[in-house]
């Protein structure tokens, strides 16, 4: 009877042993918050940087002011990472109806930034009234 409960007792621990081992080293093949988010930030001041480079907001400007439209100068962007980046632009009135005017807008910038190594943005077009 006492040879059994070592055994069960042995068998218990090394199963113990196998589980803690295991859950090492699954922690150690994934990328850490940390490290995730380390390239999040360097993803975002690359894109910044490049945006910066390029003068992208006033190449847009002036490709929409050359299409026709009236931009305010306002655009917003918000960069989360490379694969995620939203613009918003201001315009003063859209004479054209307003769900084609914000494809053809969001054509025409996925055009400008992905030719810049920018890749494709979210737009988002808000009509200034005033």
């Amino acid at each position: 009877m006492r040879r059994s409960n070592n055994g069960i007792l042995l068998l218990g621990l090394l199963f113990i042993s196998l589980v803690v081992v295991i859950i090492i080293l699954s922690s150690f093949t994934g990328e850490s918050d940390q490290d995730l988010y380390l390239r999040d930030v360097k993803e975002v001041e690359a894109v910044t940087s490049k945006m910066i480079e390029t003068n992208f907001q006033q190449e847009l400007i002036t490709a929409l002011k050359n299409e026709g439209y009236k931009p305010t100068g306002s655009i917003a962007y918000t960069i989360f990472s490379m694969d995620k980046k939203e613009l918003t632009v201001v315009l003063h009135g859209i004479d054209t109806s307003r769900r084609k005017a914000e494809n053809y807008i969001q054509d025409l910038t996925n055009q400008l930034s992905t030719s810049i190594g920018l890749g494709n943005f979210d737009v988002t077009v808000v009509e200034d009234k005033d």
